[in-house]
Parts: structure tokens; C-alpha cells; sequence
């Protein structure tokens, strides 16, 4: 009987975290909001996990209001397949790699992007705020890319906002795979929305030639080179 307690506090010592992976799991907290992000989160209305590899923060007017802290999520062994040339680069490489972004941006593995509201916005204001910054390149998307039906997507996407107020601590999950947009606004999982080109523009928003916050741009691939194993 002794030995069978013996063994069975072994195995549950060995099952036990260890400190550094209960450091691993933590939230990691977006530096200037505090808003903390978990390292796994679910894809909206599926199963699948996704890794956080960086966050940042959206301001707005030259006195730089928080408007909301963002975050990055890829499917782990998708993404390392095929940013798999990048392997070895720092943080600081990366971020400055325009080859790097462009290479995220082909979209060739599933991403998820999480906003959490740093101050009330109106959902009407939200809207406007992201068909202002998505239309232009659902139309170039078409023009350039051959990829057409980002319009009609981004109509049916404005009416998710669809909310009197978005408060502080409000929380939009955005997940594109394949060419489908699966979204979770204020915890209610919306319908699929099957367009390259709006999963596209919805992403080159925050890694695009012309991002809605150029630091932003630069933090969400910070975890980047532990993920691929280099760092």
C-alpha cells in the first residue's frame, strides 16, 4: 500500500505544472492599456486554438485616446509551416521585414485578431470606423488581387455592430481560414462570412503598407521568433 501511495504522488508531482510553464500560460498585458491577453484563445464558434504573437494598442486624434488594445492569434503548426523561411530572425528583424508581413498577408494559414475596448465607443461609431478603414481595400482587393464580393461581405459585417454602446472592456473576436471570417462581438458568435477579400482587408488593416497603428504593426509580431523555435 505504501508503494502505491509512493507512486501515485510521483505521478501527480510530475503532473504538476511547472513554474515556467504556469509563466508560459499567463495572460500576457498589452504594456500601455494593461489589458491582459490570454496565450490560447478559441476560435469563434469552433474548437481550435490559436497562439498569441504580439498585441497593441489603436489610438485615435493627436492626443493619442486609447480606443482599444488589439491582439494577434495564429494556428501554431499552420503558421510555422509557412513562415518556416523566417525561422532564426529576432523580434526586431521581423518587425522591420516587409517580406515578413507581406508573407502573413497571402494569408495562408488561419489568424485570429481580438480587439478589447479601452473606452465606450458607440456601435455606430464602430462601424463607420471599420467600414472607413476596410472599404477601400475590399475595392483594391477586387481591382488588384482578383479576389471580388468584399463589398457585399462588408455590408453584411457593419450590421454585427449592430449595438447602442460597445463599453470598456468589451470584447470582438475576428478569425479568417480558409477565406471565411468567423466573429464573435460581445460574446455572441455571428454567421460565417465566406470572402477572401474582406478576410484580406481585415487584416492588412493592422499589418498592411498602411496600418491603423504602425507601433501596433510592430508589437503583434513580437512572440513571432519563439514560435517558430529560433528564439
Amino acid at each position: 500500500m505504501k508503494r502505491v501511495l509512493f507512486v501515485l504522488a510521483a505521478v501527480a508531482l510530475f503532473a504538476q505544472p511547472t513554474v515556467a510553464q504556469e509563466a508560459t500560460e499567463a495572460p500576457v498585458l498589452e504594456p500601455s492599456s494593461k489589458v491582459p491577453f490570454p496565450v490560447h484563445l478559441g476560435v469563434p464558434g469552433h474548437g481550435e486554438q490559436h497562439v498569441l504573437t504580439g498585441t497593441g494598442i489603436r489610438t485615435k486624434t493627436f492626443l493619442k485616446v486609447k480606443v482599444y488594445a488589439f491582439g494577434l492569434y495564429v494556428a501554431a503548426d499552420a503558421a510555422r509551416t509557412a513562415l518556416g523561411g523566417f525561422a532564426g530572425q529576432s523580434a526586431k528583424d521581423l518587425e522591420k521585414n516587409d517580406e515578413f508581413y507581406a508573407k502573413i498577408l497571402e494569408m495562408g494559414f488561419p489568424m485570429t485578431l481580438r480587439l478589447v475596448m479601452t473606452r465606450n465607443v458607440g456601435g455606430e461609431d464602430m462601424a463607420d470606423a471599420f467600414e472607413g478603414a476596410l472599404r477601400p481595400r475590399v475595392q483594391a482587393a477586387a481591382a488588384e488581387m482578383n479576389m471580388p464580393g468584399g463589398e457585399a461581405a462588408l455590408e453584411e459585417f457593419r450590421t454585427y455592430f449592430n449595438v447602442e454602446e460597445m463599453t470598456k472592456e468589451s470584447e470582438l473576436v475576428f478569425t479568417c481560414a480558409d477565406g471565411t471570417l468567423m466573429s464573435e462581438v460581445l460574446g455572441e458568435v455571428k454567421p460565417e462570412l465566406d470572402s477572401p477579400a474582406l478576410c484580406w482587408a481585415l487584416f492588412d488593416v493592422y499589418l498592411g503598407e498602411d496600418p491603423i497603428s504602425g507601433g501596433g504593426k510592430k508589437k503583434v509580431v513580437n512572440r513571432f521568433p519563439e514560435l517558430l523555435g529560433t528564439m
